[in-house]
C-alpha cells in the first residue's frame, strides 16, 4: 500500500511537472496564474457591519445575503407611476420588419451557432452542465432546445431551472473589501438558460443597432461623471416590461423577455459555500448576454429626455450641442451654464429613477470644470452636492480639465506599474519564451489599450524606449543574442513575434484616421475639427496643413497626422477613390451637412476608361451646381 502510495506521489508530481514544461512558456491561464498579482484573491475573510469587524464565516454569509436580498427587493414605483411617465415622452416605436426579425420561431442555425460561441472552461450554473458538454452533444441538443425556447415565446413561460442563478461576488478594483457595497455580483447562470438569452440579444442587437443614439459616447462648461448606484442591480422590472409595450416590442419577444424577469432565485457563493435561497425582483442579471442590452434599451429613455430638455444645456460646438456620452452605466454630462445646467440635469435623473429605479450615488459622482472662479466652484458644490475633482477616472482614461495632462496621469502612470512589474517577473523561473509571452499578454494589452483610447504621442521616440525597456526584461539586463528584428518578426519567417509596441501605435492612429476618410461619423468630425479651416481630405491629400499650420496644435489632430504622414505612401500611392472633391477643394463650414460624394461615385467605368458621369446622374451629390465644376 506505501508502494502505491509512494506511485501515486510520484506520478503526481511528474503530471505538474509535465504541465509546467508544456505551459510555462505559452500563452494562458497556467502563466496568467503565476504572473498574476498574489493580493487578488476572492476569499473574503472578515467584513465590516457598522462599528465592527466580522469574521466568523457563517456570520459573513448572513451579512451578505442579508444585503443581497434587501437589494433585490422590489422598488416603491407604481405601475401606474411608471406608465404616466412613458406617456410623457413619446418613445420611438419599432417598425413592423423589425417585429417581425424580433417574434419570428428560434431556428436550429440561431441555436447551433449561440452553441458554437460559448467559451469552455467557465463556470457552470447550478445545474453544472458545462460548455463542453453542450457542444459535444449540439446535434442532439438542438432540437430539444428548440422545442423548449418557441415554447416560450409562446407560452411565456421559463422552465423552474432558469429562475435559479448562483451569485459569485468579485471585489471591485481599488475599494475597501471590509464594505459589502464594494462587490459586484456576477450570476453564473444555466447554459441552456444562457444560450436562449444570447439568441434573444442577437436579435435586440438588430433592432437597438437603429434605436440608440451615439451619445451612448473660454465658455463655463463642466464635465458631470454620474456614478449610478448598483445601476445593473436596481432597474425595476415593471419599467422595463412596460418600455418595451410602449416602443412596440413584438409580443413574442416580450413574453420571452417577461417570462425571465417574472420569478427569479438565487444563492450568494461565498469562500466556496453558499447561501440559502432568496427572491429577487428588480435588476439585470450581470453574466446574461441580454443584461446590458436591456440595461442600455431603458437607459436611453434617459438619454432622449435630457438631450431634450432646453433647461440643460449642453456644451455648443458651432451648430451641435453635445450634452451626454453613456458607455453601460458609465455615464458624462458635457454641460455649459453648470450653475442651472447640473442641477436641471440632475432633478431630470432623480425623476426618471424615481420610476426605473436608477439612483445616482452623489457621494462618488465628480464634476471636472472649466473656467469657474473658486468661488464660482464652491458655489456649484454647494448647489448641486457634488464635489468638483481635479481628476477622474471615466473608462479606464484618467482625465483632467486639461489636456496637458492626459500623458503623464496615463502613459506615464500605467508604464511606472509596467516596470514594477517587469522587476517582479525578473525574479520568476520563467524561460526566454516565457518572458515573451508575458509582454504579449499582460503589456501589450494594457499599453495598446491607451493607444487606441488616446493616441496623442508625438514620434516614436517614446515607443522605442519601451520597446529597449522591453528588450532588458527579456533578455533579463544581460547582453541580447539576437537582432530586436529578428525578434519582432513573425515566427514563419523565424522570428519570436515580440511585439513592435511602435507598430501597434501607428496602427491605432490609422484606425481613428479612418474617421477622417470616411467622412460618416459627422458629430464626432464637427467636435475634432472644430476650428478647421478646410475639410478633412485637403489635409491628409492637399497638404493643406502648411497653410493651417495650427491644425497640428490639437492634441489628437497632430499625433494622429504625423503618423498618417509616416504610412499614407504604403497605403495610397496615387490619388485615391475616396478623395471627396468638396472636401478637397471647398473651404470648410461649421457642421457641415451636404453630401460629400467621392471621387469613384463622379465616374463610370468605360472602354477608353473612366469617365466623368453625366450632371443629371450625381447633381443629388451636390448641395450646387456650381461644386460640380471642375477648380470652381
Amino acid at each position: 500500500m506505501e508502494f502505491k502510495r509512494g506511485n501515486c506521489y510520484r506520478d503526481g508530481v511528474g503530471h505538474r511537472k509535465a504541465r509546467t514544461f508544456e505551459s510555462a512558456n505559452k500563452i494562458g491561464k497556467y502563466l496568467a496564474w503565476q504572473i498574476r498579482e498574489r493580493r487578488k484573491q476572492n476569499t473574503i475573510s472578515k467584513i465590516r457591519e457598522g462599528e465592527r469587524i466580522v469574521e466568523e464565516p457563517k456570520e459573513i454569509r448572513k451579512i451578505f445575503q442579508k444585503y443581497y436580498k434587501d437589494l433585490y427587493k422590489r422598488g416603491k414605483e407604481t405601475k401606474q407611476e411608471i406608465e404616466h411617465f412613458l406617456q410623457e415622452h413619446h418613445l420611438k416605436q419599432i417598425p413592423k420588419e423589425e417585429k417581425e426579425i424580433l417574434d419570428q420561431k428560434i431556428t436550429q442555425e440561431e441555436i447551433k451557432k449561440a452553441i458554437k460561441k460559448m467559451k469552455n472552461g467557465k463556470v457552470p450554473g447550478p445545474d453544472g452542465l458545462s460548455a463542453k458538454y453542450y457542444k459535444t452533444l449540439s446535434n442532439q441538443i438542438s432540437p430539444v432546445l428548440g422545442e423548449v425556447m418557441n415554447n416560450i415565446l409562446k407560452e411565456g413561460r421559463i422552465p423552474n431551472t432558469w429562475k435559479e442563478a448562483y451569485i459569485t461576488l468579485i471585489p471591485k478594483k481599488e475599494a475597501d473589501t471590509l464594505e459589502v457595497k464594494n462587490y459586484r455580483p456576477i450570476s453564473l447562470l444555466n447554459n441552456d438558460y444562457k444560450l436562449f438569452a444570447d439568441i434573444m440579444a442577437e436579435r435586440l442587437k438588430k433592432v437597438l443597432n437603429n434605436r440608440i443614439h451615439k451619445d451612448q459616447t473660454d465658455r463655463q462648461a463642466a464635465l458631470v461623471f454620474i456614478d449610478a448606484e448598483k445601476a445593473f442591480d436596481s432597474i425595476s422590472w415593471d419599467f422595463l416590461k412596460k418600455s418595451l409595450e410602449m416602443m412596440g416590442m413584438g409580443e413574442k419577444f416580450r413574453k420571452g423577455i417577461e417570462a425571465i424577469y417574472k420569478e427569479q432565485k438565487a444563492k450568494l457563493v461565498i469562500n466556496n459555500t453558499t447561501t440559502e435561497y432568496f427572491s429577487i425582483y428588480k435588476g439585470t442579471r450581470q453574466g446574461c448576454p441580454l443584461s446590458p442590452l436591456l440595461f442600455i434599451t431603458v437607459l436611453e429613455i434617459l438619454n432622449e429626455r435630457l438631450r431634450g430638455a432646453t433647461e440643460v444645456t449642453g456644451v455648443k460646438v458651432g451648430k451641435r450641442e453635445y450634452k451626454i456620452k453613456a458607455f453601460a452605466d458609465d455615464i458624462v454630462l458635457t454641460l455649459e451654464d453648470p450653475k442651472n445646467s447640473v442641477k436641471e440635469a440632475l432633478q431630470k435623473i432623480d425623476e426618471f429613477g424615481a420610476v426605473a429605479g436608477l439612483k445616482v450615488n452623489k457621494n462618488k459622482t465628480k464634476m471636472l470644470v472649466k473656467n469657474l472662479t473658486k468661488e464660482e466652484m464652491i458655489d456649484l458644490e454647494r448647489r448641486t452636492e457634488i464635489a468638483v475633482a481635479k481628476k477622474v477616472k471615466y473608462l479606464g482614461i484618467w482625465v483632467t480639465a486639461k489636456n496637458i495632462n492626459l500623458y503623464k496621469d496615463n502613459y506615464d502612470a500605467t508604464w511606472r506599474i509596467i516596470k514594477k512589474d517587469m522587476e517582479i517577473w525578473g525574479r520568476m523561473k520563467l524561460s526566454f519564451l516565457g518572458r515573451i509571452a508575458v509582454v504579449k499578454m499582460n503589456i501589450l494589452p494594457r499599453m495598446l489599450f491607451l493607444f487606441q483610447t488616446i493616441p496623442i504621442l508625438k514620434g516614436l521616440k517614446q515607443c522605442k524606449e519601451w520597446q529597449r525597456a522591453l528588450a532588458k526584461y527579456i533578455w533579463q539586463g544581460k547582453r541580447p543574442r539576437i537582432k530586436m528584428k529578428i525578434l519582432i518578426d513573425k515566427k514563419e519567417r523565424g522570428g519570436f513575434s515580440l511585439p513592435d509596441l511602435s507598430l501597434y501605435y501607428e496602427a491605432a492612429c490609422i484606425f481613428w484616421i479612418k474617421d477622417w476618410i470616411k467622412l460618416e461619423n459627422r458629430e464626432l468630425l464637427d467636435l475634432e475639427g472644430f476650428n478647421n479651416r478646410y475639410g478633412w481630405h485637403s489635409y491628409l491629400w492637399y497638404g493643406k496643413v502648411k497653410v493651417h499650420k495650427s491644425f497640428l496644435d490639437h492634441i489628437f489632430r497632430g499625433p494622429l497626422y504625423q503618423a498618417w504622414e509616416r504610412n499614407k505612401n504604403l497605403l495610397e500611392r496615387k490619388t485615391p477613390w475616396w478623395i471627396s472633391p468638396i472636401e478637397a477643394l471647398t473651404v470648410k463650414k461649421i457642421n457641415m451637412e451636404e453630401i460629400n460624394a467621392t471621387y469613384e461615385e463622379m465616374l463610370r467605368k468605360t472602354d477608353q476608361g473612366p469617365k466623368l458621369r453625366p450632371y443629371e446622374e450625381i447633381k443629388n451629390l451636390f448641395t450646387g451646381w456650381l461644386q460640380y465644376i471642375p477648380g470652381e
